[in-house]
C-alpha cells in the first residue's frame, strides 16, 4: 500500500504534462501515417502527393520521398522513448539501442530524403530553402549529439539530442500550424510558406531560451561553444 502512495507522490504536474504532450506527439504521429496507403503505389489524386506526378519520377524526388516517410515516423517514435526518464536511468542498454537506431534513422534517410524533398517544396523558393536548412541543421545536430554520446560527455550529448528532436517535431508543427493558418484564407502558397518557416524555427528558438533560462539546470549554449 505504502508503495502504491508513493507512486501517487511521483506524479507530478511537469510529469503529466510530459507525458501528455508525448501522448499527443504519437496521435499526431498516427496521423501522419494513415495516408501511407496512398504512398505505395503513390496516388497522385491524393492529399500530398496530388501536385507532384509530373516530376514524382522524373527529378529522383521520388527516392528523397521514400528515404524520408520510412524513417522519419519511426524516429518521431523513437525520440519520445527517449525523454523517459525511466528509460534512460534503468534500462540504459536499451536507452543505447533505441538511440543508435534514432540516430542511423535521421542521418541516413530522415534528414537526407527531407534535403531532397525541398528541391520540389510547395511553395517556391522560400519553403525549398526552409526545408533545405531543417534537413540540414535536424541531421547536424543529430550528429552532434551522437558524437558527444560516443565522447561520454552525456550532458552535450543530451542537449543536441534534444535539439534534434525538437526539429524533428516540425512535422507535427507544421500541420499544426497549417491547419490553424487556413482560417486566416491567405493565399496557399503564403499560408503554407508561415507554417513551414514556423514548424521550426519557433519550438528551436523556445528550447534555446529555455536552455539559457532554466536555472542551471543545463549548461547554455554559449557555454558548449
Amino acid at each position: 500500500m505504502n508503495s502504491f502512495y508513493n507512486s501517487l507522490a511521483s506524479i507530478t504536474p511537469l510529469r503529466v504534462v510530459k507525458w501528455v504532450s508525448i501522448g499527443f506527439v504519437f496521435w499526431i504521429g498516427a496521423l501522419i501515417l494513415s495516408p501511407f496507403r496512398h504512398y505505395l503505389p503513390p496516388d497522385f489524386q491524393y492529399g500530398f502527393l496530388s501536385n507532384k506526378g509530373d516530376f514524382f519520377f522524373s527529378s529522383g524526388y521520388f527516392i528523397g520521398f521514400y528515404l524520408h516517410i520510412s524513417a522519419a515516423p519511426l524516429a518521431l517514435f523513437l525520440g519520445g522513448l527517449q525523454l523517459s526518464r525511466t528509460i534512460r536511468q534503468r534500462y540504459p542498454r536499451v536507452h543505447r539501442r533505441i538511440g543508435a537506431t534514432y540516430v542511423l534513422a535521421v542521418l541516413f534517410s530522415a534528414a537526407p530524403g527531407g534535403f531532397i524533398m525541398a528541391i520540389k517544396a510547395f511553395g517556391g523558393w522560400s519553403t525549398t530553402i526552409c526545408f533545405g536548412l531543417l534537413a540540414l541543421a535536424t541531421w547536424w545536430s543529430t550528429y552532434i549529439g551522437w558524437r558527444a554520446g560516443r565522447a561520454c560527455d552525456f550532458q552535450r550529448h543530451q542537449l543536441w539530442m534534444l535539439r534534434s528532436y525538437v526539429l524533428l517535431l516540425s512535422a507535427v508543427f507544421l500541420r499544426l500550424g497549417h491547419y490553424a493558418l487556413q482560417s486566416l484564407h491567405l493565399r496557399p502558397e503564403l499560408t503554407y510558406q508561415i507554417a513551414a518557416w514556423t514548424s521550426w524555427l519557433v519550438p528551436w528558438i523556445a528550447l534555446e531560451l529555455t536552455l539559457v533560462y532554466s536555472r542551471g539546470r543545463w549548461r547554455s549554449p554559449a557555454a558548449q561553444s
